[in-house]
C-alpha cells in the first residue's frame, strides 16, 4: 500500500524541532511576508524558546527596510540581532577568515599572521567584479551567511542549542518544490526549521491578511524586501525603481561602479556593472521613457487600461451616430 507523507502544520514542525533537541529559536527575518509570518507563529507558539530575530545587514541594502526591523522588532519588543559582514575578518593575502567558527576575537590570519580586514560588499565586488546568478551562493555567503555562522557558533559555545527559522516554503515555486523536500536541515553544525514548508500560496496570503502581519515598506516600491541589493537575480527594470525610490542605494551603486574601474582586479572590471542585465548607472539615468523601466505588470495594465479606453470611446462614438440617425429620420 502507498504512504503519503503528511504535510505537518506549523505548530507540528516546530514540536519536533523541540524533541530533537533544539531549544533555542532564532527567525532569519528579511522584512518579508513569508519569514513575518513565521516570525508571529514562533513568538506566539513558543514565547519561552523564542530568542529573537537575527537580520542580514548586507551593506547593500536600502534603509527602509533596516528602519522598519527595527521599528517593528522595538513595537513588538522582539529581541533583534543585526548580522554585519564585517563582523567577520578576511585575510586579502590568503583568502582565511580568522574568527568565523572559533577564536571569535581573533584579527590574524591564522595562516600567515598578517591582520585581516571586515569583509563588505566592496571588497566582494573589487575582486570579483558585480555578482550574477552563476556567483549568488558564494555572494550570499560573503554577505550572510559567514556573519550568521560566527553568531551561531558563538551561541553553541555559550550552552545554547540554537536553530534558525525561516519562511522557505516548498510550494512557493516550481523550483523549490523539487529542490526542498524537508521541514528540516542541518549544515556546518546550524540547524535550519521552517515552520510553514508546507503551506501554499493560498494560505499564506489569507494569513498575512487576518493577523495584520507587516512587511518591508520597498514591496511598495521595489515588489521585494530591500534587505539585499547585491544584483544576482535584479529584473531589468529594477535598477530604475532603485533610482526613482531608493537614490541612496543608487548613489552607491554607481559609486562602486567608478571604484571598480580605479581599483578594481582585471576580473572585476570585466563585470563592471550592476545586476543580472548588467546595466551601468549612466544609462538608467538617460533613460525617459516609461516601458523602458517599469514593471511588466505595469506595462500590462497601462495597454489595457488604453486598449478599455479606446474600446470604450468607440462605442460611444458609435452610440453618437446612432442617436444622430435617429433624430435625422424622426
Amino acid at each position: 500500500m502507498l504512504e503519503f507523507k503528511k504535510e505537518l502544520e506549523p505548530a507540528e514542525i516546530l514540536n519536533l524541532a523541540l524533541a530533537k533537541g533544539m531549544r533555542d529559536f532564532y527567525v532569519g527575518y528579511s522584512g518579508g511576508k513569508d519569514s513575518g509570518i513565521v516570525l508571529d507563529i514562533v513568538a506566539q507558539t513558543c514565547p519561552e524558546n523564542f530568542k529573537g530575530v537575527l537580520f542580514c545587514d548586507t551593506g547593500i541594502g536600502t534603509i527602509e527596510t533596516k528602519k522598519f526591523v527595527i521599528e517593528l522588532c522595538k513595537e513588538k519588543n522582539y529581541p533583534l540581532h543585526i548580522l554585519k559582514p564585517g563582523n567577520v575578518l578576511l585575510c586579502e593575502t590568503c583568502h582565511k577568515t580568522a574568527n568565523r567558527t572559533k577564536n571569535f576575537d581573533n584579527k590574524l590570519c591564522p595562516k600567515c599572521d598578517k591582520e585581516c580586514t571586515p569583509i563588505s560588499y566592496e571588497m566582494l565586488i573589487l575582486r570579483f567584479g558585480f555578482p550574477g546568478a552563476s556567483s549568488h551562493p558564494a555572494t550570499m555567503g560573503w554577505l550572510k551567511w559567514y556573519s550568521i555562522l560566527q553568531f551561531i557558533r558563538k551561541r553553541i559555545a555559550a550552552g545554547e542549542k540554537p536553530a534558525i527559522l525561516s519562511g522557505i516554503r516548498k510550494k512557493e515555486s516550481a523550483r523549490r518544490n523539487s529542490k526542498f523536500d524537508k521541514w528540516h536541515d542541518r549544515e556546518d553544525m546550524i540547524d535550519f526549521v521552517k515552520p510553514i514548508f508546507y503551506k501554499d500560496n493560498n494560505w499564506v496570503m489569507r494569513y498575512f491578511i487576518e493577523n495584520n502581519i507587516k512587511r518591508s515598506p520597498c514591496y511598495n516600491t521595489l515588489h521585494l524586501s530591500g534587505d539585499c541589493l547585491c544584483g544576482c537575480f535584479a529584473t531589468r527594470e529594477e535598477l530604475k525603481l532603485i533610482e526613482m525610490f531608493h537614490p541612496a542605494v543608487f548613489s552607491e551603486i554607481k559609486r562602486l561602479e567608478t571604484l571598480i574601474k580605479e581599483k578594481g582586479t582585471a576580473k572585476a572590471k570585466k563585470y563592471g556593472k550592476w545586476g543580472y542585465f548588467k546595466q551601468s548607472t549612466d544609462d538608467i539615468q538617460a533613460q525617459t521613457k516609461m516601458e523602458n523601466f517599469v514593471c511588466n505588470d505595469c506595462i500590462l495594465d497601462n495597454k489595457l487600461m488604453a486598449s478599455d479606453t479606446s474600446r470604450f470611446n468607440e462605442e460611444m462614438n458609435e452610440i453618437d451616430k446612432k442617436l444622430e440617425m435617429v433624430k435625422t429620420s424622426g
